[in-house]
């Protein structure tokens, strides 16, 4: 599928550039010659299925993994050539990142601060503004290992914030966080490229990438099949739709329940166990005899209506996998 024709309002020095970039791991193909560029001062989505190539992508520009093919260009610099200076210029989260547990918040964001070079007045003022901007003022003195996920997912934020990077790359912040959390993080993250900053997230929440994010990279199989702003995505093609199921209680078996039903294509639970994003093939689902089945069940249903958020009508309709 062709992707959609770039957004012209991209900078001449954009803060990333990717030209007919492949990536193998032994004998599986990561990414298939894809391109793409990501304005300055943007916040961007990547999604797409597992094994989509996501991860790959965001590693290699992290510069964490060498290019095997093609042209990659991060704030200007060939990723090839000048992999030390993107490294001082850039932030990386991983999905489960790695702390030590038995520092305090200060001593953790000190210790990146002196391995990036920075004095010690320097990262006393850098650690002041840093914890102002994510909001654990109060935890400075806080053992990382007693925080909550939210919490220190917060304190891996303000890690790689320390050094004061112009490209910051998350991936998939949002794992394990409740919705507030999640709310939270997506907000601290707009306001970082409201600030100026180019930021770059990956994530299984959709519907909040698509309520935040300018612009967007669907991957599918290693290929790009859309890359542009938000509001040039496309609609569904009606064959899968995306429905918001919510119960006026918890009811851990409900995801179940749903799944073993004809024409549910996957079932993810959003906020908590009482409430579900519903993925149905139209051609094959029974709508009457699905609500039938919960009522049977047990099931008070306040409400099941369909999602029409467009990242997610965009996403059933791109990619061949599953929700991811």
């Amino acid at each position: 599928m062709t992707p959609s024709v770039q957004d012209p309002s991209v900078d001449a020095v954009p803060a990333v550039s990717v030209s007919g970039l492949s990536h193998v791991f032994d004998d599986r193909r990561a990414l298939r010659s894809i391109d793409l560029q990501v304005p300055s001062g943007r916040l961007h989505g990547l999604v797409g299925p597992n094994g989509a190539g996501k991860s790959t992508l965001m590693k290699i520009l992290s510069t964490l993994l060498e290019t095997q093919s093609g042209l990659v260009q991060v704030l200007g610099m060939d990723i090839s050539e000048d992999s030390l200076s993107i490294r001082r210029r850039v932030g990386y989260l991983s999905e489960d990142p790695v702390g030590y547990r038995q520092l305090t918040v200060f001593e953790m964001l000190d210790f990146c601060g002196a391995v990036h070079g920075q004095t010690r007045g320097e990262r006393d003022k850098a650690i002041a503004t840093v914890l102002e901007t994510v909001g654990l003022e109060a935890h400075r003195d806080t053992q990382v290992g007693t925080l909550s996920r939210g919490e220190q997912r917060r304190v891996g934020i303000a890690r790689v914030l320390v050094h004061d990077p112009e490209l910051l790359i998350f991936d998939e912040p949002a794992a394990g966080l409740d919705p507030r959390a999640r709310a939270e993080l997506m907000t601290l993250m707009r306001g970082l490229s409201d600030g100026g900053k180019t930021v770059l997230v990956s994530s299984h929440v959709l519907t909040e990438l698509g309520d935040h994010c300018d612009s967007v990279t669907v991957l599918d199989r290693g290929d790009v099949c859309f890359h542009g702003p938000i509001d040039q995505l496309p609609g569904s093609d009606g064959e899968l739709a995306c429905y918001q199921l919510r119960l006026g209680h918890d009811d851990e078996g409900i995801g179940r329940l749903l799944a073993g039903h004809q024409g549910v294509v996957d079932v993810v639970s959003l906020e908590s166990s009482a409430a579900w994003q519903v993925v149905c093939r139209t051609t094959e689902i029974n709508f009457g005899e699905l609500l039938a089945t919960l009522v049977q069940h047990g099931t008070v249903v306040e409400a099941f209506v369909r999602d029409r958020n467009r990242l997610n009508e965009a996403f059933l309709s791109l990619t061949s996998g599953g929700v991811d």
